[in-house]
């Protein structure tokens, strides 16, 4: 039994290895960075040039935990389903972005480039959560509280292959 056990592994490891390989372009990224001030950013993204980086994606993010909804406070206890609970005992990584990025369709509401006060939720996040076009919500960013008005929905394409509209071809 103990043998059987192995071999499984050994195969599950090696199919899961080979699909994450298949999916994952020969350009996908291979390095992250963390904690690049606002006033560090230019330069950074000007070394990557100079060091021969021609493209690669730029997210600023920050983490926030979601505190209340439509002025009323929110915790774990506050919802049944499991999915949620974790969501709100957790910090959100927070992106901010002008413009709507090609990997994202908006599902709901409409995208207004630059929009000030304005957030755009991820359709699932929002469905788990009930959050809807209209709420507002409260996040407490690194002791910092801030407000944002939920201005439209996206589906967003975590895959690394490009668009939801473009299929992995490789």
């Amino acid at each position: 039994m103990g043998l059987l056990a192995l071999v499984l592994l050994v195969l599950l490891r090696t199919d899961l290895i080979g699909s994450w390989r298949k999916a994952t372009p020969p350009d996908a990224p291979n390095r992250f960075v963390i904690n690049v001030m606002p006033d560090q950013s230019d330069g950074f993204q000007k070394m990557l040039k100079d060091a021969g980086v021609s493209r690669f994606d730029w997210y600023p993010m920050i983490r926030g935990r979601l505190i209340a909804v439509n002025g009323r406070a929110v915790t774990p206890d506050d919802y049944v389903e499991e999915r949620a609970k974790r969501l709100l005992d957790r910090e959100f990584n927070v992106s901010f972005n002008a413009n709507l990025p090609k990997q994202n369709i908006v599902t709901g509401g409409k995208w207004t480039d630059e929009e000030v006060g304005a957030i755009s939720m991820e359709d699932g996040i929002a469905t788990t959560l009930h959050l809807k076009l209209g709420d507002v919500l409260r996040f407490d960013m690194g002791g910092m509280q801030t407000e944002s008005k939920v201005t439209s929905l996206r589906k967003v394409d975590w895959a690394p292959c490009g668009p939801i509209s473009t299929p992995c071809t490789r």
